[in-house]
């Protein structure tokens, strides 16, 4: 134990190897992935934004009059993201060129994923902290375990970002609370962090109300609410200060900001368990942590809830549990849209992979008292991998987005219990290469909605035949791209099972064969139909039936995490409390 103890917290070289393998993986990983629906907006949004800043230095006298123009793409979701993405493309310049569209977007995903590495980094620094070397071992290699979140860590859209900062920012945060003494830089630097992490996507905001919560019970000084609000002072400052979108018309804007969200759950639907939600019933979020992870991840992580449940009077157990309850709170309220799959909230699964840090960290503990003196982390880790890797390998790392656990039976047994198939589009990247492959020249490739940015970035560049056309068909058009009131001869139509997105005239579709259909296992995950075929379902209206949560599901959510706030704060003024968090920490092998 003391030489495990060694290897993990002296040097440091075995960690720092590991973060270097994951970048390694990372690199050949990043192109698998098919373009996904935001990453096109995202891109040319980065595009725009740089050179209004390079503007600056040009013409300095039009900097002001130039913001509307400039930063009007994707103004509704904040900057900072694609700021910082595009800096990674504009390094990869230097290594491709112009030209290369495609490996500038790989380098551009790769400022995800640098976001992802600095994660790990944080989330084992603190989990080693405060559970032992055991547990934040077990909390790295969760990490990439995790197929949405190593599969979003890969993409260039704002979902692994914030993902990845909110964890970062949880690190952070806690610091500022407990520690005795704080210096100016570090709350700087952690109101820089919360700001970004703001800067990135709203779903960070139950930051806010966990931190006060957490200081209200476990350290109601003066001093650490003044710490507070100068951090999220400093946060605020940041968060205006690189969205030049807001400088023009600041109030209206930021509650443009603040509120865009509400509504699009009667728009944006939930595909759970064979229905349509309008939001998503509270049980959706707790059951994703279960079906998006592999089984072994599933197991510690409920392995780790238990114990942080039964340690909650201690503050790094109150803190995850605060944070992780009010993720999925709100994702599970039914009062806000999730846009498929977990990224609405995949915040949670970056919790879940400290969550189950901490159950393997504990089931390493019960196995040195019966193997005492044996080295048995490197065995654990191994194992660990091994029971998970079996299901991501079957998927495949270009599929991360359409993973699902054992628990389920993979994508197949997912697909027979009702949940969606897929939802981004990078699947298309297959039904692309078959177009190229038979379709005549001249062709028109028609889309579903939303996804003609999608198929015209394969296009761009170079992965899409130029000759080729891509197109809307009026019924389902949007008014700023290419349309035909009537599909062309010698045209096809990528479809994308995505099931919440479903309308009758696709239903009815999907009874006919496709020219060409990709699976994963018996599922499908794209298919191309003939523009003739298509045609004859363009006259059939109306969708699926929406189920609403309802407003009783928003209460019993509440109820929920109230009754977890009691929970810790009663635990947390326990007589007992400090010993009984000794004999868990002992448990855990903290030092």
């Amino acid at each position: 134990m003391d030489g495990e103890r060694a290897t993990c917290e002296g040097s440091g070289w075995p960690f720092y190897l590991y973060l270097a393998g994951l970048l390694l993986l990372g690199v050949a990983t990043v192109g698998e992935i098919g373009i996904t629906w935001d990453e096109p907006n995202y891109f040319g949004s980065s595009y725009l934004y740089l050179s209004w800043f390079g503007g600056i230095f040009s013409d300095p006298s039009g900097w002001w009059t130039s913001i509307d123009r400039y930063w009007e793409q994707s103004h509704e979701a904040p900057p900072f993201f694609k700021l910082w993405a595009g800096v990674f493309a504009l390094a990869g310049v230097a290594f491709v060129g112009t030209e290369n569209l495609s490996a500038l977007g790989d380098f551009y995903r790769m400022g995800s994923y640098a976001l992802f590495l600095f994660a790990v980094w944080a989330g084992f620094r603190f989990v080693r902290r405060e559970f032992g070397p055991a547990a934040a071992w077990g909390t790295a290699l969760s990490m990439p375990l995790i197929p949405p979140l190593f599969g979003f860590a890969r993409l260039g859209q704002l979902d692994g970002a914030v993902a990845a900062l909110y964890l970062i920012s949880t690190v952070a945060l806690f610091s500022l609370i407990t520690r005795e003494r704080v210096s100016r830089r570090r709350i700087a630097l952690t109101g820089l962090l919360v700001g970004a992490a703001f800067a990135t996507k709203i779903t960070v905001f139950p930051l806010l109300p966990c931190a006060l919560v957490f200081a209200a019970i476990f350290n109601r000084r003066r001093e650490v609410f003044l710490r507070l609000a100068a951090c999220f002072a400093v946060g605020g400052a940041f968060f205006f200060a690189i969205w030049p979108w807001l400088w023009r018309d600041p109030l209206p804007r930021t509650l443009d900001f603040l509120f865009w969200a509400g509504g699009l759950q009667d728009e944006r639907f939930t595909y759970y368990l064979g229905q349509l939600w309008a939001g998503a019933p509270f049980h959706y979020p707790l059951a994703a942590l279960v079906v998006f992870v592999p089984l072994a991840v599933a197991l510690f992580g409920l392995l780790g809830a238990w114990r942080l449940l039964r340690s909650a009077g201690s503050p790094a157990s109150a803190w995850l549990l605060l944070n992780l309850g009010a993720v999925l709170a709100v994702a599970a309220s039914g009062l806000t849209p999730v846009y498929g799959g977990p990224r609405q909230f995949l915040a949670a699964f970056a919790l879940w992979a400290v969550f189950a840090g901490v159950g393997f960290g504990y089931a390493v503990a019960r196995l040195r008292r019966r193997y005492a003196g044996r080295r048995l982390l490197p065995a654990a880790l191994a194992v660990y991998a091994a029971l998970a890797l079996p299901g991501i390998l079957w998927t495949g790392f270009e599929n991360s987005l359409e993973y699902y656990g054992e628990v389920v039976g993979l994508a197949p047994g997912a697909n027979a219990l009702g949940f969606e198939t897929t939802y981004l589009a990078n699947t298309y990247k297959d039904a692309v290469g078959w177009v190229n492959a038979n379709a005549p020249e001249g062709a028109t490739v028609y889309v579903q909605a939303g996804t003609y940015p999608v198929v015209e970035s394969y296009r761009r560049s170079g992965q899409l035949r130029e000759d080729l056309r891509p197109a809307y068909l009026e019924p389902i058009a949007s008014d700023r791209f290419t349309s035909d009131r009537e599909p062309r001869e010698d045209s096809y139509f990528l479809f994308l099972p995505r099931q919440s997105i479903y309308t009758n005239g696709m239903l009815a579709l999907l009874e006919k064969e496709p020219l060409f259909r990709e699976d994963l296992g018996g599922v499908t995950l794209t298919a191309v139909y003939s523009g003739e075929q298509v045609g004859e379902t363009l006259d059939i209206q109306g969708r699926p039936e929406v189920r609403s949560v309802g407003w009783l599901n928003a209460l019993f959510v509440a109820l929920g995490i109230t009754a977890l706030v009691g929970w810790i704060a009663l635990r947390s003024r326990r007589p007992d409390g400090k010993e009984h968090q000794k004999e868990d920490g002992e448990d855990q092998g903290v030092p």
